[in-house]
């Protein structure tokens, strides 16, 4: 008797509770999927590829006798190397879609203030 008069006053907790552990239960299987399906490890490796393409850009703009296409070659030829020491796909036209969205970013960064971006 004392159990029935004791869920009869705390239902509402009981109810919060088992709500807890379904969404729990769903998050568990959902990070399980993902980890399963390797996106986690694309999306860390991805980042790992942008990283070191912004360091291999500051490397390239510390050598002035290479023109913008030389630079750009001596970035992508050392990812090449970045991307096969961590076994991901090199996909070159990603890459440089990142790489010329960095340099129209500090462009827009270090514009005088006239021509600064609006």
């Amino acid at each position: 008797m004392n159990a029935l008069l004791w869920l009869e006053q705390n239902w509402e907790t009981i109810c919060i509770c088992f709500g807890i552990l379904v969404n729990l239960a769903g998050l568990a299987y959902n990070v399980f999927k993902l980890c399963r399906s390797g996106r986690a490890r694309q999306a860390i490796d991805w980042l790992v590829v942008i990283e070191a393409a912004r360091e291999l850009e500051k490397e390239a703009e510390s050598i002035p006798e290479l023109t913008a296409a030389e630079k750009l070659q001596y970035v992508l030829s050392r990812l090449r190397v970045v991307t096969e020491e961590l076994g991901c796909e090199f996909d070159e036209d990603r890459i440089v879609e990142q790489i010329e969205a960095d340099i129209a970013f500090s462009k827009a960064v270090n514009a005088r203030k006239s021509e600064r971006l609006e």
